[in-house]
């Protein structure tokens, strides 16, 4: 997985963001702990099962659901079936192997 290492994206406060499957990281945070990667990959592995720009609309009409009813930012994020999905399993080392396609859906 690429990781391109800068000083702009993402805003300034977060570690790292997938982009079409490329991981943009803040320059300070080098090198990106094995977690994050995973947290990410399993980011990218949702964008193929979603064709890409699919998962970016969900994403946003989710989130932006989820901030209306919730009226937080950071409970809005978290609850994302994406980011549930990608924060329960980014620390098992194998779950990439056994994850079922669109497991998102089921959380």
């Amino acid at each position: 997985m690429k990781v391109i290492y800068n000083r702009f994206i993402p805003f300034r406060g977060f570690v790292a963001i997938n982009l079409f499957g490329v991981i943009f990281a803040r320059r300070e945070y080098r090198q990106i702990s094995d977690k994050t990667l995973r947290h990410e990959q399993i980011h990218t592995a949702q964008m193929r099962e979603t064709a890409y720009l699919f998962f970016y609309l969900l994403y946003l009409f989710e989130y932006l659901y989820l901030l209306v009813r919730m009226r937080n930012f950071r409970d809005a994020y978290r609850a994302i079936r994406f980011e549930r999905e990608a924060y329960r399993y980014e620390s098992p080392p194998d779950y990439m192997k056994k994850r079922k396609p669109f497991q998102w859906c089921y959380l």
